[in-house]
């Protein structure tokens, strides 16, 4: 995923959670706002009781690979995910469909 799609400034994702407008699943939390903008902007969120920071980072690979694959169905957004623990018991398959699933909402 290029870097012009990453969400990385802490007062912009703290802006999201103060939007409260999310759809969830048992695996993902999906927090966004709407901007006018063409380009998307995305941050991915994996929290330490999930495991170490190996496993966290390759969750994160996981999760930007599977947005990679499906960007053009994401269009002026500002979107949080957040992976939740129940997560790491599925596959790459299973997780790709859970996302896709909560993104059409």
């Amino acid at each position: 995923m290029n870097k012009q799609y990453r969400l990385k400034k802490t007062f912009e994702i703290e802006k999201l959670f103060k939007k409260r407008q999310s759809v969830g699943n048992m695996y993902f939390a999906i927090y966004y706002d709407n901007i006018s903008e063409d380009i998307s902007k995305i941050a991915f969120s994996v929290s330490k009781k999930i495991g170490n920071a190996v496993v966290r980072n390759k969750e994160k690979r996981i999760l930007r690979e599977i947005i990679r694959n499906n960007l053009s169905k994401i269009t002026g957004l500002k979107i949080l995910i957040v992976e939740r623990k129940d997560a790491l018991n599925i596959s790459f398959d299973q997780k790709q469909k859970e996302i896709i699933r909560l993104l059409e909402k």
